[in-house]
């Protein structure tokens, strides 16, 4: 996850559940969990054997297993539903500042729109278009230039490729990439597209 640098909460949330799903797990694989070297396991472990969160079991001096104690299921589900409130608030952020945007192309007189990028911006936008009530817009299609996804769906829409844009009915191409918008911009242009009618997403 790119904007989630694993805080010492969210650390002990994935090691709680990893331990309470697989009882023989290694500081190896553990590591690989947190995202943080093998030599810091066994602090994170002592830490939570503390808390009184987890129990060690020694089968031999090489072969432990860990198990959540009830009190760490407790915190392991806190955990979860704080860390979610978060994502959730942090959703409807994203969601606020889609809809604000949606409701700018819809003040422009635009109806039925093409997207252009099948990425994540333009299932967000998807998502806030269904969950917005008498919008006034009309996704058409969404185009990309990527051939492994022409022809496949996005929650329903089909993805065309950018030489079939003539082929539907619509008022205005959204440019829904960042990181290609520079470059959809100038495929559109060498095409002869009225670049008048062409709205960016990430340029307000």
């Amino acid at each position: 996850m790119k904007f989630f640098n694993p805080t010492s909460e969210l650390k002990e949330l994935r090691l709680l559940q990893h331990i309470e799903t697989k009882h023989d797990c290694t500081q190896k694989e553990l590591s690989e969990v947190v995202g943080a070297a093998v030599s810091m396991i066994n602090q994170y472990i002592n830490a939570l054997e503390e808390k009184g969160l987890i129990i060690r079991k020694y089968y031999s001096p090489k072969t432990v297993h860990y198990f959540v104690t009830p009190e760490g299921l407790k915190r392991k589900n806190y955990l979860l539903i704080t860390y979610t409130k978060e994502l959730l608030d942090l959703y409807k952020l994203a969601k606020s500042n889609v809809k604000s945007y949606i409701f700018e192309v819809k003040d422009k007189d635009y109806q039925k729109i093409l997207l252009y990028g099948a990425g994540e911006v333009a299932e967000t936008i998807l998502s806030v278009l269904r969950d917005t009530e008498e919008n006034g817009l009309q996704v058409v299609a969404i185009i990309d230039d990527d051939q492994e996804k022409i022809g496949r769906c996005m929650m329903g829409y089909p993805i065309i490729s950018s030489q079939h844009i003539d082929d539907y009915d619509y008022d205005v191409i959204v440019v829904t990439s960042y990181a290609y918008e520079d470059a959809i911009l100038e495929n559109l242009s060498k095409t002869g597209y009225d670049m008048a009618k062409v709205e960016r997403f990430f340029v307000r």
